[in-house]
């Protein structure tokens, strides 16, 4: 085998893992569960009785781990079974990382629901065929749910919205 026939191997194994669309979704959670595990290392654990401040952390991230092990089996046998070598990666799978990162970084500065308007307009541009009409729907009832939820039942001093 010849030095360059390697070599389009590898890329079409690296093109199919990218764009399989469990496998990246998986190791992100595989990741994000691991970096969790990491961080919260040397909080006390506790026991079930007496449960530390490290003991949900820590047990979020192995079900977060243990979940994107699972969404990872998920992908193998398509990415074993694949025919599509030159299968490109959408670029849309990036607007669901945007669409959290974005939520984290305007809930203080926009407001609870601002911030929940921006990040699920972004996350349902994600979709293959995205409807303006359904997006607003989910907006509207998952904004009626968060403000019973968490400000009429739970009564968390949360802030709605922005502060001019």
């Amino acid at each position: 085998m010849k030095m360059g026939d390697e070599r389009t191997g590898q890329d079409s194994l690296l093109s199919r893992v990218v764009s399989n669309e469990w496998i990246p979704p998986g190791l992100f959670f595989i990741a994000l569960g691991a970096a969790a595990l990491w961080i919260s290392r040397d909080y006390p654990l506790g026991d079930l009785n007496r449960m530390g401040p490290g003991y949900f952390p820590r047990m979020l991230s192995l079900g977060m781990i243990g979940l994107g092990v699972l969404i990872v089996l998920r992908g193998l046998p398509e990415l074993a079974g694949a025919k599509d070598l030159d299968a490109r990666h959408d670029p849309r799978f990036w607007l669901i990382p945007i669409a959290m990162v974005c939520f984290g970084l305007s809930v203080e500065r926009l407001g609870l629901l601002a911030a929940l308007a921006l990040t699920i307009a972004i996350a349902g541009a994600a979709h293959r065929e995205a409807r303006i009409k359904e997006v607003a729907i989910s907006l509207v009832t998952l904004i009626a749910l968060l403000v019973l939820i968490f400000v009429v039942v739970l009564r968390l001093p949360l802030r709605l919205w922005p502060e001019f």
